[in-house]
């Protein structure tokens, strides 16, 4: 995988501004989660919104590609 692919569109090949913030807010959750770790201030709350973030987000993006996968499976019967 090329680092451009994280942030431009599969089809087009241009900047995808969607791609772009979802994975700056991933990185910068995830610099804190590992930041509070090591200096050991994790707590709970920290877990929880880190995990509903970075995998809300992987599973939403899942369920996406699922349903327009159902649908183009739909369309072509």
């Amino acid at each position: 995988m090329r680092v451009l692919e994280l942030i431009s569109n599969a089809d087009t090949g241009r900047l995808s501004h969607t791609k772009l913030w979802a994975n700056v807010a991933c990185a910068a959750s995830t610099g804190m989660f590992v930041y509070q770790g090591v200096k050991d201030t994790l707590s709970v709350d920290t877990w929880l919104v880190y995990l509903g973030l970075v995998g809300g987000y992987v599973a939403a993006l899942r369920l996406i590609e699922a349903l327009r996968g159902k649908r183009a499976a739909d369309q072509e019967s």
